[in-house]
């Protein structure tokens, strides 16, 4: 199967991989729109399909993009689509940030961000939608290890619930206080 993501076509993997979704558009158009025309390093951590990572190469070419991903199929994908698309990216299977160089310019994440039993995605890999605990484990983790992968100017923008929230190097600690506001406030 196939889907539109930012005017490109990827192929899908349903019930195995995330199927990239609109909303998560407006994640790759803030990661354009922070770095602009620079060239930088960019990493996407749970990148899935590859929606996000092959993106971000094909309208920046002056990016060096990592992407990563714990799930093998997600990674297989993800491989796919870039060399369907013509899109240079590194690609690691591994936890989060596990493989990722340091020095990066910007951290771009659409983790999984629901507690278990939240209905609505059944169609799709529980492990790609379910953290643990209250639903944000997975955004703790990437924030606890992420200050040791960006540079000086570095930042994060992640996705959360259809919104894109972003933070500077030095201001991770308020990014994990945000998300859980958001969380609780939902609770």
């Amino acid at each position: 199967m196939t889907t539109r993501f930012h005017g490109l076509t990827f192929l899908t993997d349903p019930g195995r991989v995330f199927t990239p979704r609109p909303a998560t558009e407006k994640l790759v158009d803030a990661a354009l729109a922070r770095i602009g025309d620079r060239p930088a390093r960019v990493a996407d951590v749970g990148t899935g399909s590859g929606a996000i990572a092959i993106t971000l190469a094909l309208r920046s070419p002056t990016l060096e993009v990592w992407a990563s991903d714990t799930c093998g199929n997600a990674v297989a994908l993800a491989s796919q689509n870039a060399e369907r698309l013509g899109a240079q990216v590194h690609l690691v299977h591994g936890d989060l940030l596990e493989g990722i160089p340091r020095d990066l310019d910007l951290i771009v994440a659409n983790l999984p961000y629901l507690e278990p039993g939240h209905e609505g995605f059944e169609d799709e890999p529980a492990t790609a939608v379910y953290s643990t605990g209250d639903g944000l484990d997975h955004y703790r983790r990437l924030l606890a290890g992420a200050g040791d992968h960006l540079g000086g100017a570095g930042g994060v923008l992640v996705q959360f619930d259809g919104e894109v929230l972003e933070a500077e190097r030095s201001e991770l600690p308020w990014l994990r206080s945000r998300l859980e506001s958001l969380v609780a406030a939902a609770a």
